[in-house]
């Protein structure tokens, strides 16, 4: 397992990392705790040492999950939760973050998450001012931003520092390819998710695929018809370079993601335990220069045939 700077923060991070929304058990059609505990601690076990989730999720049970799984192995991991968009005026920060530690049984968060721009106008100097007198405290040790744009990180950085931008990439998604060189440009980490599309990537997907019942990728842009075809037919055109090194097509998909210039890691989930083991199997060796290429080519198929979507979970277009 490589292990990258998260910005100036001072922390070191795997360059794979562990997602857990899953872990909550809304969108993805639920999940099971006790192997949701089990997933986790392999993780870690494995050398993944960034574990990511949020307050939204589950509406706090994976940060409940979560703190079962890491009693006794906190101090192996870079913790981060997310603050909600509807939390996000000064008192409501303070609220939100401590009920996080309260769940996941910790003293402080490695890196607290803006999860979204407000949307309703509070000042973004609000709700900064707010995470840097926790940071005072010692109750997060580093401010990341999610779902930024470059305009509003150059708002947030004029105000202060934060080490940490949490966006939506992958070989199937790149609208944010200018926020990534600027992180690049401003040494802020950059921790992308859904690096295999929510399981595009996987090879795992059939054309008559039907999702269960309360799995919310029914609704995400890249599963509706005509655009679902397209992926793939990309992700067949993949399986030789996979085959070529033995990996499988997620553990190559997540290797191209973390050989792109300015991304610190990939956030992936995990169900079971044979699934974090797998995703730490994209770490420790390298694609070449050609496949890296490659992959690019085939994933510019999709990415230059979609209309800009304002965000992966929904069908929304930007106008």
């Amino acid at each position: 397992m490589e292990y990258r700077k998260l910005g100036r923060s001072g922390l070191e991070v795997s360059e794979i990392s562990l997602g857990c929304w899953v872990t909550g058990g809304d969108y993805w059609a639920g999940a099971e705790d006790d192997e949701s505990i089990r997933a986790i601690q392999k993780a870690v076990d494995t050398g993944i040492n960034f574990i990511d989730t949020a307050e939204i999720y589950g509406s706090g049970h994976s940060e409940e999950v979560l703190g079962r799984a890491l009693q006794g192995r906190r101090q192996k991991v870079v913790l981060a939760s997310k603050v909600w968009q509807s939390h996000l005026k000064a008192p409501d920060v303070r609220k939100a973050c401590e009920g996080s530690l309260k769940r996941m049984k910790t003293d402080y968060l490695d890196l607290y998450y803006i999860h979204y721009p407000s949307n309703t106008g509070i000042p973004i100097a609000e709700t900064l001012g707010a995470l840097a007198d926790l940071q005072k405290e010692g109750k997060i040790r580093a401010i990341g931003v999610s779902n930024f744009s470059v305009a509003q990180m150059e708002e947030a950085l004029a105000i202060h520092r934060f080490d940490a931008l949490q966006p939506c990439f992958s070989l199937f998604w790149r609208w944010e390819e200018e926020a990534i060189a600027f992180c690049a440009k401003n040494n802020i980490a950059v921790a992308a998710y859904s690096p295999l599309a929510q399981g595009l990537l996987t090879g795992k997907f059939t054309r008559d695929w039907k999702f269960p019942e309360g799995d919310g990728r029914a609704r995400a842009a890249l599963f509706q018809q005509g655009v679902f075809e397209k992926c793939l037919d990309a992700v067949d055109e993949l399986k030789p370079i996979a085959a070529k090194y033995g990996k499988t097509l997620g553990q190559t998909a997540l290797n191209w993601t973390t050989a792109q210039p300015g991304l610190t890691s990939a956030i992936v989930g995990a169900r079971t335990a044979a699934q974090a083991e797998e995703n730490a199997g994209a770490a420790g060796w390298r694609l070449d220069a050609a496949d890296i290429a490659a992959i690019e080519k085939i994933g510019r198929k999709v990415t230059d045939t979609l209309p800009e979507f304002e965000l992966f979970f929904n069908t929304n277009v930007k106008k």
